[in-house]
């Protein structure tokens, strides 16, 4: 009985040994054919896979963004989705900034923080010509559409964590945005320095406005011609995530977690367009948690909810 169970041992030793071999001739395999792909076969892949989430990999700066045209343009904005937020792994500070301009309210909103397995930041230019809707039990306020290409602005900011800049983005655009993937951070750590541009005073002046109202004071921005500069550090505006308080140190344990396993699969590389690329290539799964699958399967039911309340008149348009 004794030399029976030796042999069993043994031949399992042998079995796990084989196992290990085996793995790890198919990731040296798998290393190398991901390094044997030129970077624009590479960012090619990884683009048609970000692409249904609106998202692609920018390669000036090592981090996913926001495209121009994806599908977050056609869902607009209001302040549910925010309260989602923790629910889709995105534990972040808000910054809504209110104000009216031309005979329509607007809202320029600042985002920092852990969304998934990523560190990001975003700002977001919305604006509405209509009265609040109310669709009971569901949600009260007002709803914003994604302002159109002649509403754009300039705009530019740095993610900053601690005293380090993780990156900084600068584009004409209505939602920019930067994700740095395996970062890992809590929203207090973070702040941004944003910089925008105004198409004239005016604007300019209201949206100052609304910055006051917010809680700014003179020393928290700077005003030069018609550009506005402001440092997002720690929120002025309540936080839409108190129904999801106590749940928010295991949201941030599942997302470090996740940061975790990014890094660990993809040791054998340096550069984040070879991690991405593997990661797209060996664990498609993973991919997709990265591309907030999730994410754009809840707003899209979100504003399916809304669009037909819209759509059956529950909005005064006068």
């Amino acid at each position: 009985m004794k030399e029976i169970l030796v042999i069993a041992v043994l031949v399992f030793i042998v079995i796990l040994q084989f196992y290990i071999y085996r793995r790890s001739i198919k990731r040296k395999e798998s290393v190398y054919n991901v390094l044997k792909e030129t970077d624009r076969e590479k960012i090619k892949s990884i683009n048609n896979g970000l692409d249904e989430y609106g998202f692609y990999f920018e390669d000036s700066s090592d981090i996913i963004a926001s495209k121009m045209y994806c599908w977050q343009r056609k869902m607009g904005y209001c302040k549910l989705y925010d309260e989602l937020a923790p629910s889709l792994n995105m534990v972040i500070d808000c910054e809504p900034i209110y104000f009216n301009y031309n005979k329509r309210r607007w809202l320029i909103e600042f985002w920092k923080g852990q969304y998934g397995m990523t560190t990001g930041g975003e700002v977001g230019i919305y604006v509405t010509d209509k009265k609040d809707i109310d669709i009971p039990g569901f949600f009260t306020g007002p709803f914003y559409e994604c302002v159109t290409d002649e509403e754009r602005l300039d705009m530019k900011f740095t993610l900053i964590k601690e005293k380090g800049e993780i990156f900084n983005r600068q584009e004409h655009h209505w939602w920019l945005t930067g994700f740095d993937v395996g970062g890992f951070s809590e929203p207090s750590n973070l702040s941004m320095e944003i910089a925008l541009e105004f198409p004239n005073s005016q604007m300019k002046k209201e949206f100052i406005n609304g910055l006051k109202t917010a809680g700014y004071k003179d020393d928290d921005y700077k005003s030069i011609n018609n550009s506005v500069y402001i440092k997002f550090d720690t929120p002025k505006s309540d936080q839409g995530d108190k129904h999801y308080k106590i749940l928010l140190p295991y949201i941030q344990l599942m997302n470090k977690n996740f940061c975790n396993l990014y890094n660990y699969l993809t040791r054998d590389f340096n550069r984040t367009i070879d991690k991405i690329y593997f990661l797209y290539t060996y664990y498609p799964t993973l991919f997709k948690i990265l591309s907030r699958d999730k994410e754009l399967k809840q707003i899209e039911k979100v504003y399916k909810t809304i669009q037909s309340y819209l759509n059956e008149g529950g909005i005064d348009n006068e």
